[in-house]
């Protein structure tokens, strides 16, 4: 028999086209989100890796100066502009059947695009010149009546998305490989990285192709280079790219960094999705400074709020405890080692020389019982047959090892994240607790969890405004009772730290709760592609569930304090009030008793309110406001 057959071969970058969906770019409110996300994950990681690779480090000062905000906010309030409000009314004049006067959208050169570039980055040159880690981003309404009426009835509007980071930057090789499925740095190993896999910003150019027609606009230029290499370009099912325009190579006012330029269709832009990204992500990321610029032409400015970068996360050996049989086969076919030995005491972690001749001996004992010729250190990999590989397996996987090493996890540390949280809230309460990293699935991880209470926290009318995730210091806003981090907390008593609760288990009151799972570990545990839920993992459920533990004894015992001082002022004030009474009645007994005595009864009340402890001056009804505010979130014995 012969012919072509049925089954035919295609590429990720095809079946990805028509699934942008799975990693989070379907229609709705959340596409704009998933915009930011992406591109500001990508900005953070390029910032983090130029901060690690440079050695002239810039001298930082511990917080981002005020005057610097106010310098941008002054550049940049005349190329704002309310961009949804003025859709409205050329709709209106639509409807109305009155004339509207769009300005035809002439088709933009390549230099029309690098002078639209150069005029962006005026209002921020400030911070670029001083080597401030920055990364801005700005959401646009534009008018598209070719593609989209104004007065569209499905409700679809055209954006345009910009985003600028000073980090590391691409050389042009890396650049032709951005935005093509899988062309990515972390994919093929792990560490604690915002990705892993390398579909976010091909799905989003994808994305942007497959609604707009219009081509992706960037400029890139690497720490090292003198010259930044400028693209205009699509990306296609074949995972390569056809140019527009581009690529070239020219000098711009900028010294490092990557500038992209795109448009997509969605629905109408609505406040509390990518603003509520950008505000989350700058707490976690205190060491960058975020600028959101929206639709509507509000400006969204996150100052650095620390000097020091993170630590560098090392990569992530495999770990025997996390490889099955198809995976060490794998690496058997893949592996650079000439001998067995090689090849198990270098490919793993973990492994040492006694416990892998302890492997080839065990199998050996096997072989042996099949009549077969055993097998030695000095064995080729490429040497072993079928049988031989599964019995290798067979005893390396029945071995014991010592959990993975800890280095690969990098936390953001109590210290900074309390400083972080106090900046931003201005709670009366916080305290963070961060647990010493542990293993699951062969991969180390640790959980961090921060609790806030009072200050400029307004009480929740919702469990989702109380509890933050955050995976690899990135908040996931989307999934949440489909999440490991959601569950952990519902499984905590609250009660028992004086804290009322949502029908579902999470805190309620003016409270916010913030939970961060770090570690390459959190790659393997995510439930989908759009990396939004983690799976409930008996170890990572019981770690959440210790910190929250932990620090809600903090919280307990401030609570019982403010409850204590509290009760000893009430005590007090009950006191003093009588004091004027007990005064009078008790000089009155005495000057009788004694008419030599003279004591004054004024005297006497002042020196007995003077004497009680804890006495308060706050007037009684401001004392009653405070008690109804705090059994919104305190419990008490009673209830």
């Amino acid at each position: 028999m012969s012919g072509s057959g049925d089954i035919k071969q295609g590429t990720i970058a095809k079946f990805m086209r028509k699934r942008t969906q799975l990693v989070g770019f379907e229609t709705g409110l959340n596409k704009h989100t998933q915009y930011a996300i992406e591109f500001l994950d990508n900005a953070i990681d390029a910032l983090e890796s130029w901060w690690w690779k440079t050695k002239k480090k810039p001298r930082l000062p511990d917080q981002l100066d005020e005057k610097y905000i106010e310098e941008i906010r002054e550049k940049i309030k005349d190329d704002v502009y309310d961009s949804i409000s003025l859709s409205k009314k050329l709709e209106k004049k639509v409807r109305a059947g009155k004339p509207v006067d769009i300005p035809v959208r002439k088709k933009e050169s390549l230099d029309d695009r690098v002078t639209r570039f150069r005029k962006f980055l005026v209002p921020f040159r400030g911070l670029i010149n001083r080597r401030e880690p920055l990364v801005v981003m700005q959401l646009t309404e534009v008018f598209m009546p070719d593609l989209v009426p104004l007065d569209d009835e499905e409700g679809f509007k055209v954006y345009e998305f910009t985003c600028f980071d000073n980090g590391v930057g691409m050389v042009p090789s890396d650049l032709e490989k951005f935005g093509i499925y899988l062309a990515s740095s972390k994919s093929e190993k792990l560490r604690q990285t915002r990705g892993s896999q390398g579909f976010g910003s091909p799905s989003a150019f994808s994305d942007a192709q497959n609604t707009t027609g219009k081509p992706i606009f960037t400029i890139s230029q690497r720490f090292t280079a003198k010259k930044a290499t400028v693209a205009d370009f699509y990306t296609t099912t074949s995972n390569t790219k056809d140019y527009v325009a581009g690529p070239i190579q020219m000098e711009l006012p900028f010294k490092h960094g990557t500038y992209i330029r795109l448009n997509y269709l969605n629905i109408q832009y609505r406040r509390g999705y990518a603003d509520t990204y950008a505000e989350m992500a700058s707490l976690l990321n205190s060491h960058v400074t975020i600028v959101f610029i929206d639709p509507y032409g509000d400006v969204y400015i996150y100052p650095r709020r620390v000097n020091k970068f993170p630590e560098e996360p090392k990569y992530a050996q495999p770990h025997p405890a996390s490889i099955r049989i198809g995976e060490f086969q794998d690496l058997l076919r893949e592996t650079t080692e000439d001998s067995l030995y090689g090849f198990l005491t270098r490919a793993f972690t973990r492994l040492s020389a006694a416990k892998a001749k302890s492997i080839i001996k065990a199998t050996n004992k096997e072989l042996r019982k099949r009549h077969k010729d055993t097998i030695s250190t000095r064995t080729p990999t490429e040497s072993l047959s079928k049988l031989e590989v599964e019995l290798l397996y067979k005893n390396f996987s029945s071995e014991d090892y010592i959990a993975p090493p800890t280095d690969t996890v990098v936390p953001v540390g109590e210290e900074v994240f309390e400083q972080t949280i106090q900046m931003a809230y201005n709670p009366e309460f916080v305290c963070a607790v961060t647990r010493k990293p542990t293993s699951g699935k062969g991969l180390s991880f640790a959980v961090e969890v921060c609790i806030a209470y009072g200050g400029d926290i307004k009480p929740a009318t919702s469990a989702t405004m109380v509890l933050w995730r955050f995976v690899n210091r990135v908040p996931k806003l989307r999934d949440n009772s489909d999440c490991a981090t959601w569950k952990a907390s519902a499984m905590v008593n609250w009660r028992n730290y004086k804290v009322k609760t949502f029908d579902n288990g999470i805190p309620r009151g003016p409270i916010m709760v913030f939970i961060h799972v770090c570690g390459a570990y959190v790659h393997v545990m995510f439930k989908g592609q759009s990396k939004q839920a983690l799976a409930e993992d008996e170890v990572l459920l019981k770690e959440i569930k210790l910190a929250l533990e932990q620090a809600g004894r903090k919280f307990r015992r401030f609570i019982t304090k403010r409850e204590r001082a509290k009760r000893k002022a009430k005590r007090a004030g009950v006191l003093s009030m009588y004091a004027d009474q007990f005064a009078e009645s008790l000089v009155s007994i005495v000057n009788a008793a004694d008419p030599k005595s003279k004591y004054d009864a004024e005297v006497v009340a002042s020196r007995l309110r003077s004497s009680i402890a804890g006495y308060d001056s706050h007037p009684e009804d401001e004392e009653d406001e405070e008690e109804e505010e705090e059994k919104e979130l305190v419990g008490d014995d009673s209830d």
